[in-house]
């Protein structure tokens, strides 16, 4: 369930009558991937989570929606509790964290550090061009970089996209899919890194 958060807020005219209330819709992101527990807190590789870059036109709490050809539309009245940017880095670092594969870096240096993630968000917003095919579309690209001497080398870069069929329009029913669709892309990302382990 997508976390939702409703306020109240009340427009008050110039002649202080109160106005019919206003009512904005906050919500959090929150990827339901299923990963084996760790036995013990030390496990994994270290890893730094730099902060994500997102793609201008989706670098607002407001939700976006696609609704024409490179024609997109801001929802004021529906938002997230903090810049998207902030919440699928932070998802993404409780995500990855929390599995086998990773921990995270105690500090900034390198020598402490045996991988480095970036990401950018490309795309975040509703697909509502097709009224009989609304989608929740979400696009991630990561770069993974491990340590080599003194110095970090790309060992895993990918386009990571999701495009998640909604019923509706309903800010809940977006939100929902959002979320399948980044635990889709973050459950790639874990594979593709245990096939780097492999080969």
């Amino acid at each position: 369930m997508a976390g939702l958060f409703i306020f109240i807020l009340f427009a008050l005219g110039c002649s202080g009558l109160q106005k019919d209330a206003v009512v904005k819709q906050y919500f959090d992101l929150k990827p339901d991937i299923q990963l084996s527990p760790k036995s013990n807190p030390s496990q994994g590789e270290t890893l730094m989570v730099k902060a994500f870059s997102i793609n201008s036109a989706f670098d607002s709490h407001s939700f976006v929606y696609k609704v024409g050809d490179n024609e997109y539309t801001a929802d004021y009245y529906s938002e997230f509790v903090n810049y998207p940017s902030k919440l699928i880095t932070e998802r993404t670092s409780e995500t990855l964290y929390g599995s086998s594969y990773f921990r995270p870096a105690l500090t900034d240096d390198k020598k402490d550090i045996a991988y480095r993630l970036s990401g950018k968000i490309t795309r975040l917003s509703g697909d509502f061009t097709d009224k009989n095919n609304t989608k929740a579309a979400i696009e991630l690209m990561l770069i993974l970089e491990k340590k080599d001497g003194d110095t970090f080398k790309p060992v895993l870069s990918n386009t990571y996209t999701a495009d998640e069929p909604i019923p509706d329009r309903n800010p809940s029913s977006l939100v929902s899919g959002w979320n399948t669709g980044l635990s889709k892309i973050l459950n790639q990302f874990i594979t593709e890194f245990q096939h780097l382990q492999a080969s």
